[in-house]
């Protein structure tokens, strides 16, 4: 079977009901070939925010990203902007590399997802929580730098 990619899974993909929140939603792709990925992606996310029309990301090399649990996780997490006819969303990308158990807490907080008993004050939900708020102000800085043009 050439050119066919196998399921690796269930599409790893939450979103917030705020489709316009600066971060509104997290991706955890099984590998870093996310071409491969991006089908799936595409296939699960279309029945929440519409027919994808384009998707942009902000980083030069994904398979070079560390996770974001790394010591030498970048400053900017990789973000990716999918735009919709209705509606344009920013979605964290999670990178393959990162612990499972930062990537669920990442998803649950992107996604407004309550979460599990025990985690609200965890080091992993305070990770979570710093970089999703790295995301969010870098998000703004752009805004506020095109508006400024």
């Amino acid at each position: 079977m050439v050119g066919r990619v196998p399921t690796l899974g269930p599409t790893r993909v939450r979103f917030t009901s705020d489709r316009t929140a600066p971060v509104a939603g997290a991706w955890y792709p099984y590998t870093a070939d996310l071409a491969c990925e991006l089908g799936n992606l595409s296939a699960a996310v279309s029945p929440l925010i519409g027919d994808i029309t384009s998707i942009s990301v902000n980083w030069q090399n994904y398979r070079r990203f560390p996770g974001l649990d790394s010591s030498d996780s970048p400053a900017i997490p990789p973000l990716m902007t999918i735009t919709t006819p209705q509606t344009t969303a920013t979605v964290l990308v999670i990178p393959c590399r990162t612990s499972s158990s930062l990537a669920a807490v990442l998803l649950r907080l992107a996604g407004d997802t309550e979460l599990l008993d025990g985690q609200a004050h965890s080091l992993e939900t305070l990770r979570g929580r710093r970089i999703l708020s790295l995301a969010g102000q870098y998000l703004q800085e752009q805004e506020s730098a095109a508006a400024g043009r």
